[in-house]
């Protein structure tokens, strides 16, 4: 009994609580969405049939006032039923609207309803954006500066030319505000231009190479960003039969220096490690148990595979919270959002951005991990996803807000009906065009989460930092 009870208590109540979390600022951003063309369609007076949070069959409905408002059984987004603003003449779900029974409304009234979805995301992203300003969250180095944090010598980026302090102006001539326009630039291309500002200089580096990791994903190998500050450095888990296990450190342990000099940031303690040379060390610890630090004796173990000296841990640590203004998190956003569609527009990245693209289970896989992090990253990530589905919507595909808007415009220039045989063909195609990629996306997300579970749940052989947002170990370069 107690251990059903130890079961209940520790691993299926936070996960009850966790899902819950994903489900509720999933369906809330739908909500906000679909509550602003909900709310202007009943400001302008057209017919609403239904309000339905998630698509598919309802799992839940109620008639009120003439609406149905339901919660159906996919959380992959949901929709206002108003055959009004029909554009197909199928009006799914009223008659009347077939037989001419509903007025029809002026395209400008269209073109408000259309754009009120995406601007009440707008605005709860700037909510959510000021709320994690003025409490903070954990550092993160994808809206961090484009700064270069270290580089590995004998690496393709060492010998390329870059250093650490590297300032990352641009890519390929696209500007670089932050460290993920990098990262983004390298999973779209085989090889990079770079612009640097170094010492008030610009250096341009040509066809530095990006190489394909175990996830399939192109990146620059043996750079990495500014790390965040710490509080403090600690031991995230170590692996049995290594130095680090043989000299009692713990899973837990605070490292606080390495032969009298203070641990700065992992990068420091690698550093350290690898300039002992296999040489004795002295490592000084706090453990969670003891208020009084101690020493502990251990040389490190040369890797042959690696080409490293090692111990055999990874990092963990409580990271100093940042408070990025919400004018830097909304260009952050849309900056992540606006460089990835204009690599379908480009013919040298469109493949490499098809493979980076993820679906609905990435999306609400990575919302889970964020609110099993920290709820400030939960919220900081939910306006990242208003961002997105705001912008998204707004592109000019028939099934989609900015569909409704091309439509509303075409009638507004021309005078005239765009030809209604033409706009469901469209319509049709794109439907069965978007539930083909979401299996697929589905199918691939569901291959590549399994395959960072079993490499996170697998022993590492190199000391790896973790990265504050994951919780997990970083991919070693």
């Amino acid at each position: 009994m107690s251990v059903l009870i130890e079961y209940i208590s520790q691993t299926l109540f936070p996960l009850i609580l966790s899902i819950g979390a994903v489900l509720l600022l999933f369906g809330g951003t739908v909500l906000i969405h679909e509550l602003g063309h909900f709310l202007t369609a009943k400001w302008f007076g057209l017919r609403i049939d239904a309000f339905s949070i998630g698509m598919g069959p309802a799992l839940w409905q109620k008639k009120i006032n003439g609406v149905v408002y339901k919660i159906s059984l996919l959380p992959i987004g949901g929709y206002v039923a108003l055959p009004q603003m029909d554009i197909t003449g199928s009006a799914f779900e009223n008659e009347d609207a077939k037989d001419g029974k509903l007025g029809e409304i002026a395209p400008w009234k269209r073109i408000v309803i259309a754009v009120a979805g995406p601007f009440m995301n707008v605005v709860a992203a700037f909510v959510l954006a000021i709320i994690v300003w003025q409490v903070g969250k954990p550092p993160d180095p994808g809206p961090g500066p484009a700064v270069v944090g270290y580089v590995i010598e004998d690496s393709p980026a060492f010998d390329a030319g870059l250093r650490e302090g590297d300032t990352l102006l641009k890519i390929n001539d696209d500007k670089i505000h932050f460290w993920d326009d990098f990262r983004i630039s390298a999973m779209l291309n085989r090889q990079l231009d770079i612009q640097v500002l170094r010492d008030k200089e610009l250096i341009n580096f040509y066809q530095v190479p990006t190489k394909v990791n175990q996830y399939g994903f192109r990146q620059v190998q043996g750079i990495g960003p500014v790390e965040p500050s710490l509080v403090y450095l600690g031991v995230h888990k170590v692996f049995p039969g290594t130095a680090a296990d043989k000299a009692g450190l713990k899973a837990g342990d605070k490292l606080l220096a390495i032969d009298g000099n203070e641990v700065v940031d992992s990068q420091d303690f690698v550093g350290k490690v690898k300039a002992s040379e296999g040489a004795p060390l002295i490592i000084t610890v706090q453990s969670q148990k003891e208020i009084e630090s101690k020493d502990l004796s251990l040389a490190a173990n040369w890797d042959e595979d690696l080409q490293r000296w090692m111990i055999g841990i990874e990092f963990s640590g409580e990271y100093e919270n940042v408070h990025p203004s919400p004018m830097s998190q909304i260009r952050y956003f849309s900056g992540s959002i606006f460089r990835t569609l204009k690599a379908f527009t480009r013919p040298k990245e469109m493949g490499f951005a098809a493979k980076g693209v993820g679906g609905p289970v990435m999306i609400l896989s990575g919302m889970h991990s964020q609110v099993k992090f920290h709820p400030m990253q939960a919220l900081w990530f939910t306006a990242l996803i208003n961002i997105n589905l705001a912008i998204i919507n707004l592109l000019p595909l028939i099934i989609l807000d900015g569909g409704h808007i091309m439509v509303a415009l075409f009638e507004i220039i021309t005078g005239k009906k765009p030809y209604r045989r033409l706009i469901t063909s469209l319509a049709n195609i794109m439907v069965v065009l978007l539930l083909t990629m979401m299996v697929v996306l589905s199918f691939k997300d569901v291959l590549l989460i399994r395959k960072i579970n079993e490499d996170v749940a697998a022993p590492a052989a190199t000391e790896t930092p973790v990265p504050p947002s994951a919780g997990s170990p970083e991919v070693p370069e």
